[in-house]
This record gives C-alpha cells, sequence and structure tokens, in this order.
C-alpha cells in the first residue's frame, strides 16, 4: 500500500466497509469502501467536508491514489468471488489520474480487474472531459457503477457510450418507497425495468427496514445496501465476514415486517446466522496458533444500537453486528 497521504490536516484517513447484500437470497456479495478521516480533536470529518477541501487544495489526486490502494489490498484478502466498490468524483476523473490509479492499486494488490467497482456520478456520465478515464478503466475490465440514479434521468441517454455494469439507486427514492402516497415506488420500478431492459443490475442504497426490503424484492431490485443489513465495518471485521464458510447470509425481513407472508424466497433468522458464525470461529480457533493472542476486532462502539440480531464470537471476539431498523 502506498504511504497515507500528508494533506495538511491533523489526523488520518481510514476506509470503512459497507456490505452489499444480494436481495434474492440474502448472501453477502461484497463491501463498498467509505473514505473516513479522523481528526484528534473534531473527530470524524465526513466524506461531504473533506472530498470539497482536498479538491480546492490539491490533495485530490493522491488522496484517491490511497484509497484505491488501501481498498484494493484489503479486497485482496478476501473470498475470491466478493466484489469491492471505490467511489470516484468527477473532479478525480477530469484529471485524467483514476485510472491510472486504479490500474496501479490493482497491480499492487493482485486483485482481478473485475473485483473492483468504480462509483461514478450520473454528472461524470455526461462530462465530456471524463470519458476518457472512463473509457480506460473499461479497458483495464474494471466494473462502472453510476450512483444516485434518479436525481437526473437524462443521464440514463447518455450511458450506452460507457460498459456501465450496474445502477444505483439513490437514497432519497428508498426512503419513499413504503409511502402509500408517494410516487418512489413508482420510479424505482422505472429505474429497475429500464436497468434490466439494458442488461444493467440495480443496487438499493440506504435500505432501512424490512419493508423497503419486500417492496425492493417485489420490484425486482437485485442488490441492498445499509444499516438493515450492517452498519460500515473497519477493514478487521469486513475480512473476517469473508472467512465464513459458507458466506455469510443476511436476514430479508425485519421486525417491521412480521405482519408479511413472504414465501418470494428464503428468510434466515437469528439462530441460522449465529450458527455459520460460531461454526466459523470454532475452524478459526482451532487453527490459531497458542500464542495467537489477537485482541478484540470490535469494540462496544460498534453495537449500533442493534434491535435484534448481535452476533458474538467466543473469547470476547464480535463477529459483527447486524442491524434492524434506522439508520444513523
Amino acid at each position: 500500500m502506498i504511504e497515507v497521504p500528508q494533506l495538511g490536516l491533523d489526523g488520518a484517513p481510514e476506509l470503512v466497509f459497507q456490505p452489499a447484500v444480494d436481495l434474492a437470497t440474502g448472501r453477502l456479495l461484497g463491501f463498498e469502501a467509505l473514505l473516513r478521516w479522523n481528526d484528534p480533536e473534531l473527530g470524524p470529518i465526513p466524506p461531504s467536508v473533506l472530498i470539497p477541501w482536498a479538491e480546492a487544495n490539491g490533495h485530490m489526486v493522491e488522496l484517491n491514489a490511497w484509497v484505491l490502494s488501501a481498498a484494493c489490498e484489503a479486497a485482496a484478502q478476501w473470498q475470491a468471488d466478493l466484489q469491492l466498490a471505490v467511489n470516484c468524483s468527477v473532479f478525480q476523473l477530469r484529471q485524467r489520474e483514476a485510472a491510472s490509479a486504479a490500474a496501479a492499486a490493482l497491480e499492487r494488490s493482485g486483485l482481478n480487474p473485475d473485483r473492483l467497482t468504480i462509483e461514478i456520478t450520473e454528472t461524470s456520465v455526461v462530462d465530456g472531459a471524463a470519458a476518457a478515464d472512463l473509457h480506460a478503466m473499461s479497458r483495464l475490465g474494471i466494473q462502472l457503477t453510476v450512483d444516485d440514479i434518479g436525481s437526473d434521468w437524462s443521464t440514463i441517454e447518455s450511458m450506452g457510450q460507457f460498459a456501465i455494469n450496474t445502477m444505483k439507486i439513490d437514497g432519497t427514492l428508498i426512503s419513499g418507497l413504503t409511502d402509500p402516497a408517494g410516487v418512489s415506488r413508482a420510479m424505482v420500478e422505472t429505474i429497475v425495468h429500464v436497468s434490466h431492459s439494458l442488461g444493467i443490475c440495480t443496487v438499493a442504497e440506504s435500505v432501512e427496514t424490512g419493508r423497503q426490503v419486500r417492496v425492493l424484492r417485489e420490484l425486482g431490485a437485485d442488490v441492498g445496501q445499509g444499516y438493515f443489513f450492517a452498519p460500515p465495518l473497519n477493514v478487521e471485521d469486513a475480512h473476517m465476514l469473508t472467512t465464513m464458510e459458507p458466506v455469510p447470509v443476511f436476514p430479508l425481513t425485519g421486525d417491521d415486517d412480521d405482519d408479511v407472508d413472504d414465501t418470494s424466497g428464503p428468510t434466515y433468522g437469528a439462530t441460522d446466522i449465529a450458527a455459520e458464525v460460531m461454526g466459523a470461529l470454532d475452524a478459526a480457533d482451532s487453527a490459531r496458533a497458542p500464542d495467537d493472542d489477537a485482541g478484540a476486532l470490535v469494540g462496544d462502539d460498534l453495537h449500533f444500537e442493534a434491535n435484534d440480531l448481535a452476533l458474538v464470537s467466543k473469547k470476547g471476539r464480535l463477529m459483527g453486528s447486524f442491524r434492524r431498523g434506522r439508520g444513523s
């Protein structure tokens, strides 16, 4: 991994990884890498503040290179079929440095290019200065996802010039999905229909309730991501999930969905996942060297107010906290 960028800020960058889940089966498909900057006095600086500051002060290229390098290095340790998604702003693409940074990160880590997805904004699709890097990424075999679909429909017409693999449905549409008086359901249904007609996968972000999951499955959305399944995890916790055999399966129904007779696919309860977790940890414990005294992978601050499912391993090691209900 390359050196941590020196941006003239106190603290250091960190990546967290939010799981992406198959809405048909609940199976873990991969993770999206999310950037955090932890200031010793101010605490975490959100990307909405950090990214514009880095762009304005000429640090975005080096920060992007570090994110790609760190994320690819982490993903190279996961099971071979799990995917990694990394965000890329139109500013980075205009500099014509994003594709080369991605290529360097892939070569350094040994990660196969088809396991890396670059998430771009709708603005990037119609930006002429960004086109060269997008085409370069496609030639490398990197997957492309258009983020926040639904905020600007005009970009769908421009997607044909790029090898877009996935559309990510805007979180504001997901939040209003179950409102009977709203238009979110109709818009999400249209996005899913158009995407599938183009051979493109759909990802619903900011999924927080069982009812949202039920509607998304009814509409045929492919992948879900959000606090209903899991909060963003640090690199060690994400890696721990990927060591499970078989790959973890997340519940697809929640407390707010108990009145629904969902027979469209398999559902999984706390007992099912806990059995998988404990079995995986038993196997891991038997393989551990006697002097391997690894500390706790997750502290108490990662319980995230879990409503009905918290998987805690033996010897005080937390395997994962799968939060059900509202996000933060």
